[in-house]
């Protein structure tokens, strides 16, 4: 043996040995409720004792006394007995068919049972009981206003009612303020007792309502953010007199921060903002969001950023500072971003940021530009997004706009998020497959919209002094300097005029009618039919088509003629008058030819019988084609002298001077 291998030995022969116990093991515990002693059906911490299944039915116990000798040395060779759990346990008691199917009988307690008997409820008590204890609750909680809110709440009930009369209504409103009295403060916050409130200060004096607004002054913030509260400082700003609503106002210095992030007093503010306040109150809503600096050197002569910068031009770079600090958390809460209030902030800061620091804003923003579209300042901060943010910020705004299009192109101040896009966005493919796919999908709703119909109109006819007005153009026109476009400006717009131009000429052919007969929707016919790309030959015989039919003065079954409308006459006047623009440019679509075709000079003849219908018939022959000239020309003068006679027909008079001419 190696001397490696009797050191080994040695040291193993040296450590003592213990001896068996049977617990010197290492024991499982037992504890708590989820223990296996638990789980068998014993008390938590313990284990269950295992009893061996008793095969025999013996009443005398003599087996059950018998102690276990499973295991011994006689019963080597036999088979082991089988348990209870086992299929083949001798002595199991064997279930029916039915039972084994799972068709037990169900027994049926009887009425003469006392023990299983089963008593019907009786709701209308259970009801009463219950309302009885939720009067007792009230009760207890609310103290000695109980029955002060019990009595206000039927008055409240015959205030309301249409047949309340004006004496009556004047003393319950008296009865009502007595007992109000002292406690307008503890009313003020409970579902049932505010709305009671509120009907007072809708009924109520002017001086009523300031001994409402003196004895809740200082909790107006509180009750602003509370759930049922808001209502009151509401009804406090639409009801009350100009000093009133000033004094409400007062009480938010300070508190406009943390108001607009709170989910129900922001709209408070909004509402104040948007609907009560005079420009100094909308001056003093709006100062705590530009920061301490801008606090400190505004004054009466001074209320506005542009006065403060033109003031202290050194204080820009600190107040902007102190704004972004300010305006980038808000910017991430889609409740604040929303309010009109903080637009205008935003815009003040684009307006005076320089470009890296409007840039980094740009970006922070750029996800929450789609809540800001809907006002008339978060409109132009969107604008400034588009026009001054990269490609990608541009793309991520945009992205975020899907599925809103219809929205934006049918709002007020949306439709001109859309408008800068066009103007600005290089990518003409994404806004192709974003902005375009889904307006020209809607057709019927963007085109009957008069918000919807600007932006078609915008794209067959960009900063059209016709159709868009001159400060939207030069606001339009502050974007074109914008250092991240870089396509040719006529390359885009005709870019998007052919996306647009087949579906809005194939709308109008199936649409004509309407388009026609609608003052609002007649000027897109106007614009398409003369700066669309692609065949305007089915759009224009479309048009045509509504005048084939006899012209009956005053109309038949109640629908004027189109030549006797005052759109549709208007409609067909523009086409032939563009007749000359499409000859310049090559195309050669005649809408003159068209309709003479179409309506036929018998029918013509017809329209010398209103005054409208003349006056298209002078277009007609002023015509460029010389053919038609020619056709009207030798109608009309069969009829000369059935013209001369008619003398209360202004566009008579002008067809016979024209025929008159060699």
């Amino acid at each position: 043996m190696r001397t490696s291998e009797v050191n080994v030995y040695n040291i193993m022969d040296a450590k003592p040995k213990k001896g068996f116990s049977p617990k010197g093991g290492k024991q499982r515990s037992f504890k708590g409720k989820d223990s296996m002693g638990s789980r068998l059906g014993a008390k938590p911490g313990a284990t269950k004792h295992f009893t061996p299944y008793n095969n025999n039915n013996n009443s005398s116990g003599i087996n059950s006394q018998k102690k276990n000798t499973f295991g011994r040395k006689e019963d080597a060779g036999k088979k082991s007995p089988k348990f209870g759990f086992s299929k083949d346990a001798p002595g199991k008691r064997k279930m029916s068919a039915a039972e084994d199917r799972g068709e037990h009988k169900k027994k049926k307690l009887s009425h003469g049972n006392k023990g299983g008997e089963s008593e019907k409820t009786n709701w209308a008590e259970y009801k009463q009981k219950k309302k009885e204890l939720k009067s007792f609750r009230q009760q207890t909680e609310r103290k000695d206003i109980y029955e002060v809110i019990g009595r206000a709440k039927h008055i409240w009930e015959a205030l309301r009612r249409q047949d309340c009369s004006a004496e009556k209504k004047s003393k319950l409103m008296e009865e009502l303020k007595h007992m109000i009295q002292g406690k307008v403060k503890q009313l003020s916050f409970a579902h049932d007792s505010v709305r009671v409130l509120q009907w007072f200060i809708r009924f109520a004096s002017d001086a009523q309502r300031q001994e409402v607004f003196d004895a809740l002054k200082d909790d107006m913030v509180t009750l602003s953010k509370s759930k049922y509260g808001r209502h009151l400082v509401k009804k406090l700003l639409m009801h009350g007199n100009k000093p009133l609503v000033s004094s409400v106002m007062q009480t938010f210095r300070g508190q406009v921060r943390p108001m607009l992030r709170h989910a129900t007093a922001s709209a408070i503010i909004e509402f104040a903002y948007n609907d009560k306040a005079v420009l100094a109150q909308r001056h003093m809503l709006t100062e705590e969001l530009y920061g301490n600096t801008f606090t400190l050197c505004k004054s009466s002569l001074c209320p506005t950023i542009e006065k403060v910068v033109e003031a202290n031009p050194e204080k820009l770079q600190g107040i902007l500072e102190e704004m972004k600090l300010i305006l980038t958390p808000m910017a991430q809460k889609e409740q604040v971003i929303k309010h009109s209030l903080v637009h205008k902030v935003f815009l003040d800061y684009f307006l005076f940021a320089p470009d890296k620091t409007r840039a980094e804003m740009i970006e922070s923003i750029r996800e929450a530009v789609v809540y800001m579209a809907h006002t008339h300042d978060g409109a132009r901060v969107a604008m400034h997004c588009l026009w001054h943010g990269t490609p990608k910020d541009r793309k991520v705004i945009i992205k975020t706009m899907k599925s809103y299009m219809v929205k934006f192109a049918t709002g007020e101040f949306g439709h001109l998020v859309l408008l800068s896009i066009f103007d600005c966005v290089d990518d003409t493919k994404l806004v192709k497959q974003t902005v375009l796919a889904e307006l020209l999908s809607s057709l019927d709703e963007v085109v009957s919209n008069r918000f919807g119909k600007k932006v078609l109109l915008y794209l067959l006819s960009p900063r059209d002094p016709d159709h868009v007005l001159p400060e939207t153009i030069r606001l339009l026109q502050s974007g074109d300097s914008n250092a991240h476009s870089k396509k040719d400006t006529a390359t885009r717009r005709k870019e998007l005029l052919d996306v647009v131009s087949q579906p809005l000429l194939e709308h109008l052919r199936d649409n004509a009618a309407t388009m026609v007969m609608d003052k609002g929707q007649s000027v897109i016919v106007r614009d398409l039919l003369a700066t669309a790309s692609g065949d305007r030959s089915a759009a224009m015989t479309a048009v045509a088509q509504l005048a084939g039919a006899e012209l009956v003065p005053g109309g038949a079954d109640g629908q004027l003629h189109v030549a006797e409308h005052p759109a549709g006459h208007l409609v067909l006047r523009w086409l032939l008058e563009q007749d000359a623009a499409l000859a310049q440019a090559g195309r050669t679509e005649r809408f003159c030819r068209i309709l003479l075709d179409t309506v036929g000079t018998k029918n013509l003849q017809t329209w010398v019988n209103v005054n409208r219908g003349a006056i298209v018939l002078s277009s007609l022959l002023k015509s460029e084609d010389q053919g038609v000239v020619s056709d009207v020309r030798s109608v009309l003068s069969a009829i000369l002298p059935q013209l001369r006679k008619m003398s209360d027909n202004k566009g008579a008079g002008i067809l016979v001077e024209q025929l008159s001419k060699q």
